[in-house]
């Protein structure tokens, strides 16, 4: 039986792909290299490497394929010896080649076939297992349509058993059942499942919905959907211990408030009482340099007045879900309230829109304030410009400056020019501001990152 006519006629459907090998080193060699899913092998009679030394050395390097042995002779000793050393099938050689090819196609594909049932099932048995063994409710129903024209009805066919704990809580089954009997409709969970179950067997559309269950004191994160014609799968995910972490959250946030605030309102109680003994020290004390110390004081008084007052509008941040802000209209809102003159301030930024906390206003407000009242700016030019896929959001002035000595920690002093504060605002979205300046005013630079920016027109370069 030749080598390459066996081949030829194994591989003429074109099904199946075949590699030869004149020898048993090289036919290891290959398996080395390379993956086969079967070997076959005439028996080979010393002193070459015959079949079984081939078979035993193929297996002790690893090979787990299928392993064909042919032979002209029919030995049971040598049988004994294929079978326990590995062989699949100990096979006689027929009268003619087309006999043996058919015989190896078929046994190819048999393993073939057997191999993607197995692979089949094992998969599908460990998809159902983990679906068994995930924390989330889970179900899978089946349509029942009514010949007669009547509204369809559903059966649970596979459930979890979180899922059927969640609808009887005795240790019955829900198997067999149709999900919307188990609903009561005692409270809105149940209700909007009801209608989320209606709703997808209706349209075929997903529906999601996160709702309190008020009979079970649990919050669930519900999703309803079509898996294929006539089949949906819901699945309950228990977010209560989430919705609690929200609820005490927010307590904080407003219990740290209440107290800021209080705290607040009396440090500026107190700071109007300072600044008014200061004041009256000035006028009973004579010496100038006395009066020049108090005047210094009553400055940083006042300083910390403007800080107190300041933290008292950023204290919003974070309270609210970032929205989309007109660039343009934040600049004009923060303006409103700025001290140095406004119309010395020159807008670009036409057609500009950020994802960002509501109070972005205040970021300009503090840039542009800082430049007129600590820069002596007369001018403030604010521009964007494109930064790759990122945008730039620029505010140039034509004030002192920032001194070398305060460049490197800007952002970072909390109680100068709320640079500190303004950073913190525009981190909300993933924003980031610095000063690029190399002298002669100052120039910000805050960078909005790609998806946190929207442009109706063209900016300008």
């Amino acid at each position: 039986m030749e080598l390459e006519t066996i081949a030829g006629q194994l591989s003429a459907d074109g099904d199946i792909s075949v590699d030869i090998a004149l020898s048993g080193e090289a036919a290891l060699e290959k398996l080395a290299n390379a993956k086969f899913d079967a070997v076959i092998s005439d028996y080979m009679a010393p002193p070459a490497m015959n079949g079984i030394d081939l078979l035993r050395n193929a297996r002790a390097r690893g090979y787990m394929g299928l392993f064909l042995l042919f032979t002209d002779k029919c030995d049971e000793a040598l049988a004994l010896d294929a079978i326990l050393n590995g062989a699949d099938h100990f096979l006689p050689r027929c009268d003619g080649s087309r006999k043996d090819v058919a015989l190896i196609r078929s046994l190819l594909l048999k393993r073939v076939q057997r191999s993607e049932d197995e692979g089949g099932r094992q998969d599908a048995e460990a998809y159902h297992s983990l679906l068994m063994r995930i924390p989330d409710g889970f179900a899978y129903h089946q349509v029942i349509f009514d010949s007669a024209g009547g509204l369809p009805t559903t059966m649970i066919t596979d459930a979890n058993d979180v899922f059927e704990r969640t609808f009887l809580p005795s240790e019955e089954s829900v198997l067999g059942r149709d999900i919307r009997t188990l609903l009561r409709g005692h409270d809105m969970f149940e209700k909007r499942l009801a209608l989320a179950i209606d709703s997808v067997i209706t349209s075929g559309m997903e529906a999601r919905f996160t709702e309190r269950s008020s009979e079970r004191d649990k919050w669930f994160s519900v999703g309803v959907y079509i898996t294929e014609p006539g089949h949906f799968v819901t699945m309950l995910s228990d977010v209560t211990a989430l919705k609690r972490a929200e609820r005490d959250l927010e307590q904080y946030k407003r219990k740290m408030m209440f107290i800021g605030s209080q705290v607040r309102h009396d440090l500026l109680n107190q700071l109007t009482a300072l600044n008014g003994f200061l004041s009256l020290s000035q006028m009973k004390v004579e010496d100038r340099s006395v009066k020049e110390f108090l005047n210094k004081a009553g400055s940083s008084g006042n300083r910390m007045r403007k800080i107190l007052e300041l933290s008292r509008e950023f204290e919003r941040l974070g309270m609210s879900p970032p929205v989309w802000v007109p660039a343009r209209s934040a600049v004009e809102k923060g303006l409103e309230q700025v001290q140095g003159g406004r119309k010395a301030v020159k807008i670009e930024l036409e057609g500009l829109e950020v994802l960002a906390d509501p109070s972005l206003d205040l970021v300009f407000r503090t840039l542009v304030d800082n430049a007129f009242l600590h820069g002596k700016a007369t001018e403030v030019h604010i521009y964007q410009a494109q930064a790759g896929e990122d945008h730039k959001i620029l505010c140039r002035d034509n004030g002192t400056g920032i001194p070398p000595e305060k460049h490197k920690l800007l952002f970072d002093d909390r109680l100068d020019h709320s640079l500190f504060l303004t950073k913190e605002a525009l981190a909300v979205t993933g924003m980031r501001i610095e000063e690029t300046s190399r002298g002669g005013g100052a120039c910000f630079e805050i960078l909005v990152p790609k998806g946190c920016y929207r442009l109706t027109s063209k900016p300008q370069s």
